[in-house]
């Protein structure tokens, strides 16, 4: 390769608008890249900035809803009666005749908590009715739930055939570990 005096003035030319070329891009290039860069870290950082902020800001949120549902082990607390005196004592203050009631056997629900339900079905009742004995059920206080619910209208003006299921949980408290004196045979 040639230096750069025995060049002739075209090629001398051509370097020199190379090295023109190459400083423009390392003068420009480079520190545009290099800010577009940090611009995206400063805007990545305000981004995680604002997330924990969030975090932050919903934990009193949060807290608010725990403290508005209560302990699990509150909720539990109120032990529903038998479901079948729940349902008569629902049904009469709502003016409904329950023509088949069906206890189903309680179900273990892990460790803690047991299932029972009762089937119950009503030949002829309005809607109104219907409507005044299912609020009875779901606001007893209890935690009781109405699972299953079929209705079928029949021929007369608001009268409805109606199949349901109500279901209570009940949660019985684990066995403490017995303990043995000091110094006793185990």
């Amino acid at each position: 390769m040639a230096s750069f005096d025995q060049m002739a003035p075209r090629e001398r030319r051509m370097v020199i608008g190379l090295g023109v070329v190459f400083a423009v891009v390392i003068i420009f290039l480079v520190p545009a890249r290099v800010s577009a860069y940090l611009s995206e870290r400063s805007r990545h950082n305000d981004d995680l900035r604002q997330a924990v902020q969030d975090v932050n800001n919903a934990r009193a949120k949060i807290a608010a809803r725990r403290a508005l549902l209560g302990d699990v082990a509150a909720r539990y607390a109120n032990k529903a009666p038998p479901l079948g005196t729940l349902v008569d004592t629902a049904a009469k203050s709502a003016g409904i005749d329950i023509a088949v009631q069906t206890d189903v056997p309680p179900i273990p629900r892990g460790k803690l908590y047991s299932e029972r339900a009762t089937k119950l079905t009503i030949q002829k009742t309005g809607l109104k009715a219907l409507a005044n004995f299912m609020e009875r059920i779901e606001q007893s206080g209890h935690p009781v739930a109405i699972t299953q619910l079929d209705m079928t209208k029949r021929i007369e003006a608001d009268s409805y055939s109606v199949a349901m299921t109500i279901t209570a949980w009940d949660r019985t408290e684990a066995p403490t570990p017995a303990t043995t004196p000091a110094g006793a045979p185990k």
